[in-house]
């Protein structure tokens, strides 16, 4: 009697997944239900059966996606927020890269400036800016004149950059030391390179900002993928079968099971 029984469930949990997969209506909404009716059948029964043949997604790989390229974690996951942080990453690196330019610019044009303003004394070792480095223009910027040989650490003289004073610098202050606040400086062109300088630097600045987002922007995409790759799995581990079935009574009055059938997701 049990091996019959067995045989009838086992029968009906075919016949219902035939019907379950095969029917063009078949988990159109969350939840269906079958019904069969079987004379002999007076017991009650119940088991789950997973259906699901998504395969998961690996948490760690989607953090590596996204932590290499923002937002691609989130597409392996099957989160379409994944567009909004390649689409910050994009517009973050546009951001660098034309404001790190502006910069180049502006300090291009920072050292053109210095280099048509700045006059070199006659006992001057150096009689030009050639050979200069960034920082010696920085120098030139930060005082009215250079009426001395500028030295290294040890003392030698660097007769790269010489003697030299501003164009515009009265002959007054010539011999004077030129070691004094931009708000008293007597050199207007002096004034104009300071501001050149300062607005270059202020451009890089801005281009680090940047990259710095650009650098958070991965951090925060590789955690949330992580996140989305669990959340998928555990949204996908509840999508399942449930057979039930259950003693019923026929439209005709037979005695019979009513099977139940229903998809959870």
């Amino acid at each position: 009697m049990m091996k019959k029984r067995r045989n009838l469930f086992l029968f009906a949990i075919v016949n219902l997944f035939i019907l379950a997969y095969l029917s063009p209506y078949s988990f159109a909404d969350n939840f269906y239900r079958y019904s069969i009716y079987y004379p002999e059948a007076n017991f009650i029964a119940q088991q789950n059966i997973s259906s699901s043949e998504i395969p998961m997604k690996s948490p760690q790989k989607a953090f590596l996606f996204s932590a290499v390229i923002p937002g691609t974690g989130e597409f392996y996951s099957k989160a379409k927020r994944g567009i909004i942080f390649l689409t910050a990453e994009a517009s973050l690196w546009t951001a660098y890269v034309l404001t790190h330019n502006q910069a180049d610019d502006i300090q291009d044009e920072y050292i053109k400036f210095v280099d048509n303003n700045l006059t070199f004394e006659k006992d001057s070792p150096a009689t030009s800016t050639k050979g200069w480095t960034l920082e010696d223009y920085e120098h030139a910027t930060q005082t009215d004149n250079w009426h001395y040989v500028y030295t290294e650490t040890n003392g030698k003289p660097l007769e790269r950059v010489g003697k030299f004073y501003w164009k515009d610098l009265p002959e007054e202050f010539r011999n004077q030391s030129g070691d004094v606040p931009i708000s008293k400086s007597k050199s207007p062109l002096r004034t104009q390179a300071f501001e050149k300088r300062n607005s270059a630097n202020d451009k890089y600045k801005r281009a680090k900002i940047f990259l710095g987002l650009v650098v958070l922007n991965h951090a925060v995409s590789a955690i949330d993928a992580r996140v989305a790759a669990k959340m998928y799995n555990n949204r996908n581990s509840k999508d399942e079968l449930k057979v039930s079935l259950y003693p019923a009574i026929s439209s005709s009055g037979y005695p019979g099971m009513y099977l139940a059938l229903s998809k959870r997701f």
